[in-house]
């Protein structure tokens, strides 16, 4: 456990916004060169005086930003080591919340705009799960249902720290997921339309959107589609998961938050501009969502 983890995290999100905001000023390179091609035709008297101190001022700007393009990937390299290992100082659980401890400063907002900003390209001032948010205020646990809140508490860490691992490069529990999850094809299915759907579905409405968006290729083997679609429920509901990707309640079932986590982060490169959290896709055609499926099997070989 990191023992100042909130003070760390929040210098290091205090720097990724100073160099984010260094690196996003234009720094006249254009500007820059129009000046050294006038000042190389030799042209004098104060006009030269003067394009030559603002040629000097403007290398020492574009030099500044690529500095601080080079610190900010550090930076951001520091933060996910540091989320990687995600251990905020908390006190204990207070109804529905586990407030950050006094001893230590609440983690800041740009701690949380930084990290999903990196994490999915859009800064958020809080990160939102269906069983808690983690915020400035600290972590609120929304339902538990048959979980404590110390395990609801460990799970949403838990997504945070794994999300984190993939980012650097290392092992974790989302590319396992993954990669189970390209050796079925029709779990891809079920997930597409559990994550575009945004809500709980029986089984039947399940099939019938399957059925509707997923026509052409229904009809080409419409003889295993529909045995196919179920056994795959099947499977995302089997104990093989350290972590479900689908839950089940009273014979409709959605995404869980590790569900939706995966699926995001596993194909954001094959699903741009539907594929971030929360946003619910326009319908995609058989044809789209077949490419995205050998995409994805693609990716994995």
């Amino acid at each position: 456990m990191v023992e100042k983890f909130n003070e760390r995290a929040n210098a290091l999100a205090t720097e990724y916004w100073r160099l984010k905001e260094i690196t996003a000023e234009k720094t006249g390179e254009k500007r820059l060169e129009e000046i050294e091609k006038l000042l190389e035709t030799g042209i004098g008297g104060k006009l030269q005086e003067n394009l030559e101190a603002e040629a000097k001022r403007l290398r020492q700007e574009v030099e500044n930003k690529s500095n601080a393009l080079m610190r900010l990937e550090e930076v951001k390299k520091e933060i996910l080591e540091l989320t990687a290992e995600l251990a905020p100082n908390l006190d204990l659980f207070d109804e529905s919340l586990f407030p950050y401890d006094s001893d230590h400063e609440p983690i800041y907002e740009e701690y949380f705009t930084a990290l999903t900003n990196i994490f999915f390209g859009t800064p958020a001032p809080r990160i939102q799960f269906k069983v808690a948010t983690i915020s400035p205020e600290g972590i609120k646990v929304l339902t538990s249902g048959d979980n404590s809140p110390f395990k609801v508490l460990g799970y949403t860490l838990m997504i945070i720290q794994e999300t984190a691992k993939k980012m650097l490069g290392i092992e974790n529990k989302i590319d396992k997921s993954c990669l189970r999850l390209k050796q079925n094809e029709y779990a891809l299915i079920a997930l597409q339309i559990l994550h575009k759907e945004g809500r709980q579905l029986e089984l039947k409405e399940l099939k019938e959107i399957a059925h509707r968006e997923d026509k052409e290729y229904k009809e080409l083997v419409s003889d295993v589609y529909d045995k196919e679609l179920v056994n795959s429920v099947a499977y995302l509901l089997s104990t093989e998961w350290e972590y479900g990707l689908v839950k089940e309640n009273n014979g409709k079932y959605e995404m869980t938050d590790f569900g939706e986590w995966v699926w995001n982060l596993c194909n954001v490169e094959a699903s741009k501009g539907e594929g971030r959290r929360g946003e619910k896709g326009a319908s995609k055609s058989s044809l789209d969502l077949h490419r995205l499926l050998k995409f994805i099997k693609k990716e994995g070989t």
